[in-house]
């Protein structure tokens, strides 16, 4: 098996996630990721969300700009 550089690691990470993410929004699946220290829900619309929990465990999604 043939190792490749950080560079090329890197160009893989990035091709990779727009591929999963054009596939979500094809399908119609909103995605979860993690953007600046926020859980993150966007919407095939383009529409995001944050994801927040409170110190009970209940779940509640806001507007995120």
């Amino acid at each position: 098996m043939k190792r490749i550089t950080i560079s090329e690691l890197n160009e893989l990470l990035v091709r990779t996630s727009l591929s999963v993410r054009q596939e979500a929004k094809e399908k119609g699946v909103p995605m979860v990721y993690e953007e600046n220290g926020k859980m993150i829900k966007e919407y095939p619309d383009g529409r995001k969300t944050e994801i927040i929990y409170d110190d009970k465990g209940n779940k509640r999604e806001v507007e995120y700009p």
